[in-house]
């Protein structure tokens, strides 16, 4: 048995993984999205002048093949963005290194430790899995983390579409999985992914670029000066009816005559811009989800954000939003932790975990 097993679900928003090491408890890693090619000097730098202790997933870098890495929350001290444009095989594998690298350093793993790793990817990139395997493998065998030589042995590998997690542990139950036909529907924040599963058998799956990240865009055309990930942030606290106390952190004015219409013209942004996403969204859920589905899997930040509006959208069909598998994931892991709307944002990952540590050990990556 492998010594480490971990599920990485490596978000646009959030890189998220839950891990067990030996036959312990299971926990939950977060990182921000972030990568980012950093001089070695730079960052020797950073280490340097750092006043106390940060956690290792929190001040994360890594060097491969004679280049600097940093990786989550350490890049925001450097200039750094989300790269939804690049395929999310590429940057992953940074981020794994960085989540194993992490992982290695809080539980003092020694080189050589062995690594059941699984990975869900939206399944526009499912296609990707043999090249990031290959590549992920050769990595970690050689890699130096925070300034440390690190060495660890891929023993299993198992990569799923994203939404595979939620048909086992996310679904009501409404009947055998292999009598119904069942779509997971999967908007999270850089892409929206339909998986189909007819009888059990995944039969089509399909990714387009309509994550959240097109709403913000559409908002930050329209107001200035406002960063993705904290107007983000903010869209989704403001909830459907837009409300202007959760759009306070985004005012930049100091003027307090100006602040009101800062708040005004946001809001009146996003009402336009949400319109226009629904618009865009909505069309593709419905021609593209088959008439005779029996069940629908919502999942992802996104979803969670539209709840009333797919409800609206869909009335036939059972729909299942995951709430009794966000609450188990509420109370085994986010007891101690500021909730931030994590416990959604986790279910599908959570679902992949359980799956990867209840079955065998495998080394085909087929579904």
């Amino acid at each position: 048995m492998p010594d480490l097993t971990i599920s990485f679900d490596p978000g646009a928003s959030l890189s998220r993984v839950f891990f067990t090491s030996g036959s312990g408890k299971p926990e939950l890693l977060l990182m921000e999205p972030y990568t980012a090619l950093i001089p070695r000097q730079s960052l020797l730098a950073y280490e340097e002048d750092a006043i106390g202790t940060s956690s290792p997933e929190d001040s994360a870098w890594l060097e491969y093949e004679g280049q600097c890495w940093g990786v989550g929350y350490i890049c925001q001290k450097f200039y750094a963005d989300l790269k939804l444009e690049q395929p999310k095989f590429e940057s992953a594998i940074y981020k794994t290194l960085a989540v194993v690298g992490a992982i290695a350093q809080k539980k003092s793993l020694a080189n050589g430790t062995t690594i059941r790793l699984g990975i869900l990817f939206p399944y526009g990139e499912y296609s990707d899995r043999k090249l990031f395997s290959d590549s992920v493998a050769a990595a970690l065998l050689n890699f130096r983390f925070r300034g440390e030589q690190r060495s660890f042995q891929l023993e299993d590998f198992v990569c799923r579409p994203e939404g595979f997690g939620l048909l086992s542990r996310g679904r009501s139950q409404t009947g055998n999985l292999a009598e119904r036909k069942i779509a997971v529907v999967m908007i999270g924040y850089r892409n929206a992914s339909i998986l189909i599963m007819d009888r059990g058998v995944m039969t089509n799956g399909l990714t387009e670029d309509l994550g959240f990240h097109k709403l913000v865009k559409a908002v930050q055309r329209q107001v200035a000066g406002q960063k993705s990930l904290t107007l983000a942030a903010a869209i989704c606290d403001a909830g459907s009816k837009i409300n202007p106390k959760a759009l306070a952190p985004l005012v930049r004015v100091q003027d307090p005559s100006l602040q009101s219409l800062e708040v005004s013209q946001i809001k009146t942004a996003i009402a336009q811009s949400r319109e226009e996403y629904w618009l865009l969204l909505s069309s593709y859920l419905q021609n593209h989800i088959p008439s005779d589905i029996d069940e629908i899997i919502f999942a992802g930040g996104t979803s969670h954000y539209l709840r009333s509006d797919l409800n609206k959208l869909f009335r036939r069909p059972i729909k299942t939003f995951c709430d009794a598998l966000e609450y188990l994931v509420e109370r085994e892991f986010l007891s101690s932790r500021p909730k931030l709307g994590l416990d959604f944002r986790l279910t599908d990952n959570y679902g992949f975990f359980s799956y990867l540590c209840k079955t065998e050990k495998q080394v085909a990556v087929n579904v």
